[in-house]
Order: C-alpha cells, then structure tokens, then sequence
C-alpha cells in the first residue's frame, strides 16, 4: 500500500505529464513501491563491523561532495565570463547578448537565412505539373499555385530542389485535382514550383502592409515568372484560362493579377478562384482594379472575376484570414449578399483534408445546408463542429476551417469552372484568336 508521502509526489508530479498531440493529462504508471524502496531496504539491512572503515569512507564521501561543488561553482564562473551579459544598448536589435566589456562588439547568433535560387521555369524539373498528359483539346487551362505546404524556421524559403518537397507538392496537387478534375470537361493544369514562405512566417505576417518587404515576396515573384511562361509557351490561344489558389498560394495570385495589366478576359482570362485569400476587403479589391476589366464576382457565371471565401463557424475567433468589411462569396450558391444554401445546390458529396496522414475523408453534405455569407465580418460561415477534424483539430484557431476552404466545396467548384469557362467562350471565343 502506498504511504501518504508517495501519494503526494504522485500528486505534485502528474500536471507535468501532458500529452501534446491529445492536448490532455495523462498519469505514467509508476513501478511497484515495494520496488522502489527495495535498495533502501537492503542498505538498512547491511551492518558494517569496522568502526573506523565507516568513519573513513563517511570523510572520503564528504570530502569527493566539497570538490564537487567546487568544481560546478568554477564551472560556471568560466561559463559567465565567456558569455557577455546584456544591456541596454543591444535591446531590441536582435542581438543574443550585448557587450559586458566597453569597447567590445556585441555578441550575435543568428542562423543565415538561405534563399534557394529562384526556378528556372524552362526546365519542366521546376514544374509540378505541365498538363502534358491532358488531351490536346481542353475546354479550359488552370494556372495553379498551392497553399502553404511546409514548416522550417531555419529554412523558412520553400525549395524545391528537395525530394521531399517534391514530392508533397506533387501529392497534394493530386489530391486536390482529383476531387477538381471532370473526365467530361477536360482540363489542362499548370502548376510551377514556387518558393513560398514556409507555415510559421505566412502566420506572423500582416497581410494588410505591403508583402514586398517580407518573405512571401519570393513566392509572388515566381508566380509571375512563371505565369508569363505559361503564357507564352503553354497557353493555347482562344481556350480560356482560370487562376487557381488557396490561402498562400491565393495571395500570390492576387498580387499577381494586381500587377499585371495583360491579364485580361480578352486574353483568355475566366476567373480567379483565390479560396483562403487572407484580408481583402472588398473596397480594397474594388479600389486596386478600378481601371482594369478585372472586378469581384456577383453570381455563377460572370467572367474576368474573383472569388474568394474564408470558411468559420458563426462564433469563430482570432485568426490572420478574415476582416471586417472582406471580400466574400458564397461557392455553393456564388451570392454575396448572405442568401444561405438550400438542399437544390448542395454537392453529391463533400470531402475534408487533415494531413498527410489523413489525407481526404467525406461527410454528409447535408452539414452544409444553412450556409451563407456574412460580407460584414468577411467570412463564410457554416455551422459545423468546430475543434474536429474539420478544421484540423484547431490548427489556424478553433472555428477557423481554413484547411477545407477547397475541398468542402470541391463538387460545386469543378462545375462552376466548366460554367465560366463556357460563358467565357461565349462572350470571348473569338476575341483572343483575332489578336
């Protein structure tokens, strides 16, 4: 039976065993009481018949602590002096520790930042996928950038020169275009290589100033390169093209449509699907192509759009995605004006993402019915249970369903592309050929 001392230090103990992926208390299973104190018994049992033998080994034992500790306290004098202490000159630079000794330079430990050369967009290496296995006859080309895919603060610059990469790049696409993709409506995809910012710095930037200043610029800027490629050497003139991205990816597109003035529906141009686009109001998307035949989409079938929803649960908290005021429509019934779905426009069937692990499950449409768009909060909500596997156990905040902005609506967004595609066709089919 264990006394009421153990009882305690089992009690003392147990809030420093938690369990990070569950996020609760769990107690370890202590061995036996009996054996542990089994050594202290035996030691109690031993008698030791020499006096003197005792008396000296208790003075040897004493004596071996005093170095010990004399030791440890020389120890770290060294390890203090070496090290400089901080003051106030070097709050806030950045520095590890400022100088302790006047006259001496700081001390500052900083990882180099490595920037991996940007892709050559030439070499189909720097391709995820260059739409080569798609028929010859496509109704519409996708240009498609992915969403944040990677987690490294020493690295924090994607590159794509790494196998692993690669590769989670590649099965992503996969998984997302197999859900997008109508064997009916054939499709062309492009997807290139960018060096995005990695999970930890998209979340800490501030996706109102200007990204030219911060990590993500890499990324925007391999997405114009690439873009103009595409362009020039993939796209097939009089077949209309859509812009695809979701969350990162998403506002590499936007920055990409901002500055560039040739992206027009005269140029093949449909509509740009930018699910997750972080902070854009309405005004600002307004205000940004007021002098371009680029504007936000009003319904199901308008042509040389954008669209943009960020899915939460009505009482969602905190996160770095939606703003008052932002630009949202609703992509099961393409309405801004907060008309929520009815049961007519629900999907077939609607999917989830959690990771890699968990790739893709399906849930019962019907959790979708209510859904709507509320343009004052700038968010999309629907009532669907929040901290689950739906938002990824709370990964961007707990009602944040960010991770599923594409593939819950995947269904209605596969036939909504072929629906502007069409319409492009008939309001544009002509006008790129004659240039």
């Amino acid at each position: 039976m264990k006394t009421e001392n153990r009882k305690k230090t089992e009690k003392s103990l147990s809030p420093l065993f938690f369990h990070l992926r569950r996020g609760k208390l769990f107690l370890p299973r202590f061995p036996d009481a009996n054996r542990i104190h089994q050594p202290f018994r035996i030691a109690r049992t031993m008698k030791v018949s020499d006096t003197s033998v005792s008396r000296s080994f208790t003075r040897s034992a004493l004596a071996a602590l005093v170095c010990l500790i004399s030791l440890a306290a020389y120890g770290c004098s060294l390890f203090r002096s070496g090290v400089p202490e901080p003051d106030a000159s070097s709050a806030g630079t950045g520095a590890e520790a400022g100088s302790a000794v006047p006259g001496k330079p700081a001390v500052e430990i900083v990882a180099p930042l490595v920037i991996p050369p940007a892709p050559d967009y030439a070499n189909p290496a720097s391709w995820v996928e260059t739409g080569i296995a798609e028929p010859d006859q496509p109704e519409f080309e996708v240009f498609y950038i992915y969403p944040t895919l990677f987690q490294n603060k020493l690295r924090p610059v994607m590159d794509h020169r790494f196998e692993r990469i690669r590769k989670k790049s590649s099965d992503y696409i996969g998984i997302t275009f197999g859900l997008l993709a109508d064997p009916a409506h054939p499709l062309k995809l492009y997807a290139p290589f960018v060096r995005q910012a990695d999970f930890s710095t998209a979340l800490e930037t501030d996706f109102t100033a200007d990204l030219g200043g911060t990590l993500l610029k890499y990324g925007i800027e391999d997405t114009k390169t690439a873009f103009l490629h595409f362009m020039k050497f993939f796209h097939k003139p009089g077949t209309p093209y859509i812009l695809f991205g979701h969350s990162q990816g998403a506002s590499d597109l936007y920055e990409l449509l901002r500055s560039t003035p040739e992206i027009t529906p005269e140029s093949g141009f449909a509509a740009a699907y930018l699910a997750g686009l972080p902070k854009k109001t309405s005004a600002e998307i307004d205000r940004d192509f007021e002098e371009r035949a680029i504007r936000r989409g009003e319904g199901a079938d308008d042509v040389g759009v954008i669209l943009s929803w960020n899915t939460v649960s009505p009482d969602f908290g905190d996160n770095i995605f939606t703003v008052p005021g932002g630009f949202v429509i609703n992509p099961l019934n393409w309405k801004t004006d907060g008309t929520p779905a009815d049961a007519s426009v629900l999907p077939e069937k609607a999917y989830y993402y959690v990771s890699e692990k968990e790739p893709a499950g399906t849930f019962r449409p019907a959790l979708l019915d209510g859904l709507y768009a509320d343009p004052e909060r700038g968010a999309l909500i629907v009532e669907l249970p929040g901290n689950s596997e739906y938002d990824a156990s709370a990964l961007m905040g707990e009602g944040i369903f960010h991770t599923n902005d594409v593939f819950f609506f995947a269904d209605a967004i596969r036939a909504n592309m072929v629906r502007r595609a069409e319409a492009w066709r008939e309001q544009y089919g002509g006008a790129e050929e004659e240039q």
